[in-house]
């Protein structure tokens, strides 16, 4: 895959280049600019109806954000435009796979978090009536010494 610099020049030059926009497209990928990225794949099917690859790397730009119904229509329209091939196919399973440990990660931060704030919170509690007792003692010997007096 060459330089992005360089496969934004050959776009600009020559717009109908099949391989410079899938090129591109996965370096935008590679560096998590995903709506760029599926732009470019959108690109080679404009040029390629048939470009089972591009439908492929649209799924996966989805499935790397979260957008599991995405994914996988994604990878559905690119199961159809060829049924011999078999990555498609793949890609669903995987896609499955990952969205179990997608939200089982969620699950474990979303118990991570909980934790961490009833933490927060007891010692926040703690603190206050630590402090309440403290107001409460001095506030006794003032009442104390006061009378003494």
């Amino acid at each position: 895959v060459g330089g992005r610099l360089e496969l934004e020049q050959a776009v600009m030059i020559a717009p109908a280049h099949l391989a410079a926009h899938y090129n591109l497209g996965l370096v935008y990928r590679e560096f998590g600019r995903m709506s760029e990225a599926r732009d470019e794949f959108r690109k080679v099917l404009e040029i390629d109806l048939n470009h089972v690859k591009a439908q492929l790397q649209i799924g996966y730009t989805y499935q790397e954000e979260g957008f599991f119904e995405e994914a996988r229509e994604a990878f559905q329209i690119a199961r159809q435009m060829d049924i011999t091939d078999q990555e498609p196919q793949r890609a669903l399973e995987d896609l499955a796979q990952y969205e179990i440990r997608a939200r089982e990660r969620s699950r474990l931060e979303t118990a991570q978090v909980f934790e961490r704030n009833r933490r927060l919170l007891f010692r926040e509690q703690q603190g206050e009536l630590l402090t309440g007792r403290s107001r409460a003692a001095s506030d006794q010997q003032g009442i104390s010494g006061d009378s003494g007096n």
